[in-house]
């Protein structure tokens, strides 16, 4: 049995007030004592990393979503929210598990679909409206730094209740919601993270030898085609063999280390866009990379808005107007534009020891 508690003795004592018993929060929600355990180790580096009292402020909530204490981001406001189920403005142990497990894979669908509905019914009135709806949209544009005209914005939000409002009444319900969702899945494809599976075997799991394996860590299906899956496994496998070897995975994922020079992100992204490797991104790979984007949200955009949306990159990146971005353009371009890198951290790469320690004593253990 891979037991934190067997390597790491976490007393009772430990505890402070507000904390809840593992084996009760263990049969409430989808992990098992164990996942709650690791868990826990991670609520403490989370809970400690402003204030030392045990609780998740809002703060703390920040800097481990964006690094940062005081960006303005709607969509962390309202998650934050949603954990903070005592509506007390911090989040205990007890309120963590059981928000984080609706992200659960095991969790119901139903779960996830009330969640996403609740995320998106900013001012609790029971109902998603024109202009809450309005708000996430502009919210998600601001978070990448991606500007659209109003009019591109306010077409995208009626395509929205053009398919989900259905009685017509201006307002999309929780029935009408979960109608939507059974059309396009993918609306709750972020409420699960797949890593929460057997957490204390999550990072032993990360190593994957064939394409077929890459795939099914990163969408639990090993036949998905996706364009993002098969160029990141393309540059994983530096020696071009068509499986990653142990080594291989390694520097690969130390690209999107905390503490991996930027430098070497703007050229692992390059390379991520460069599909020919041509040693240039060109117009056509842009709009291959957004058609995947959007083929995996199921949004659909007219070609005009994906044509204009190409034209605005290459008008602020294309610096020689030859048609193309290059090396050094795209350097300019991400200096400039930062949250095209956003992507390209994984925070709890930092310290892993520390934030699971199970996971590396684990497969120790197991070798």
């Amino acid at each position: 049995m891979r037991s934190i508690a067997s390597f790491f003795c976490l007393s009772k004592a430990k505890h402070l007030s507000g904390f809840e018993d593992h084996a009760v929060l263990a049969s409430q929600t989808a992990f098992n004592v164990n996942e709650v355990e690791a868990l826990y180790i991670l609520f403490e580096q989370l809970s400690s990393s402003i204030v030392d009292d045990g609780r998740i402020h809002k703060e703390e909530f920040l800097l481990a979503l964006f690094n940062c204490t005081n960006k303005k981001n709607l969509l962390a406001e309202k998650l934050f929210e949603l954990f903070d189920l005592k509506r007390n403005g911090v989040i205990e142990f007890g309120e963590f598990v059981r928000s984080l497990s609706i992200f659960h894979p095991n969790a119901p669908e139903a779960d996830k679909v009330a969640f996403a509905f609740r995320l998106y019914d900013l001012r609790h009135t029971g109902y998603i409206e024109r202009e809450e709806l309005k708000e996430m949209v502009l919210a998600t544009l601001n978070e990448s730094e991606l500007s659209l005209s109003d009019e591109v914005v306010e077409e995208i939000v009626d395509k929205a209740f053009q398919e989900a409002d259905l009685n017509g009444d201006g307002k999309i319900d929780p029935e009408e919601w979960k109608e939507l969702v059974l059309k396009y899945p993918s609306l709750i494809k972020n409420m699960t993270l797949p890593y929460l599976r057997e957490l204390t075997l999550a990072f032993p799991g990360f190593v994957m030898e064939t394409e077929e394996e890459f795939k099914l860590g990163l969408f639990r299906d090993s036949k998905k085609q996706s364009l993002f899956a098969d160029r990141m496994f393309d540059l994983f496998d530096s020696k071009h063999d068509g499986v990653i070897d142990f080594g291989e995975f390694v520097r690969s994922l130390s690209i999107f280390h905390p503490d991996t020079p930027q430098v070497e992100k703007a050229i692992f992204a390059f390379n991520l866009y460069d599909l020919w490797q041509t040693g240039f991104i060109e117009k056509e790979e842009v709009k291959e990379m957004i058609s995947e984007l959007l083929n995996e949200s199921d949004l659909i955009l007219p070609d005009d808005i994906i044509e204009a949306i190409i034209d605005k990159t290459f008008e602020e990146a294309d610096s020689e107007e030859d048609g193309k971005i290059d090396i050094e353009e795209w350097k300019d371009f991400v200096v400039r534009k930062p949250s095209l890198l956003r992507n390209m951290t994984i925070p709890y790469l930092k310290d892993i020891t520390n934030t699971f320690p199970s996971y590396v004593m684990s497969s120790i253990e197991e070798m």
